[in-house]
């Protein structure tokens, strides 16, 4: 059971769950910011990422680390990156090696942590580890290699010990 409101909000947009399960977990939607619509992406040439990646101009390497399937040799070259912002997005290629995002959920930086936290890839140990860490609860319950029984358990209010419906469902 999770008393954090943003992790339970987390757990409720989880792709696993249906409709009905998510209807019977006790979230809350923030109202006080905005809701972000991301431009559609036009697809690039991979010389074009290549050479952006491996630029010496940082706007340069942070537009290619923007780019979602990055050659695993860029992926790494720019988890290494003395710039939080590089290392933050090349942790959102979905082909991020376990071992590199595991390695970000250490990064100093909190955003880096964070994003290598949401991260598929991430291995189950680390991920069920942050689910108890104050500051990495929220992200690493939106992660969606999250297994059904931490969803359960994160699912749960305070004091409803048998559990919402929830758990009758998934």
């Amino acid at each position: 059971m999770d008393p954090d409101p943003k992790v339970r909000l987390a757990v409720s947009v989880h792709p696993a769950l249906s409709e009905e399960e998510r209807n019977a977990i006790d979230y809350e939607v923030p109202t006080d910011r905005g809701f972000h619509h991301p431009a559609p992406s036009v697809p690039r040439e991979p010389e074009d990422v290549r050479r952006d990646a491996l630029s010496a101009h940082p706007m340069l390497r942070r537009k290619a680390a923007r780019v979602h399937e990055l050659a695993p040799d860029l992926v790494a070259r720019l988890a290494d990156h003395e710039d939080p912002e590089v290392r933050a997005l090349a942790v959102r290629d979905p082909e991020t090696a376990p071992a590199v995002v595991e390695r970000l959920t250490r990064d100093p930086d909190p955003a880096v942590r964070a994003e290598a936290a949401r991260h598929p890839n991430l291995p189950r140990p680390r991920l069920t580890e942050l689910l108890d860490d104050e500051e990495l609860a929220h992200p690493a319950a939106a992660n969606p290699a999250l297994d059904v029984a931490e969803i359960r358990r994160l699912a749960r209010t305070p004091g409803d010990l048998a559990g919402p419906s929830v758990d009758r469902l998934i």
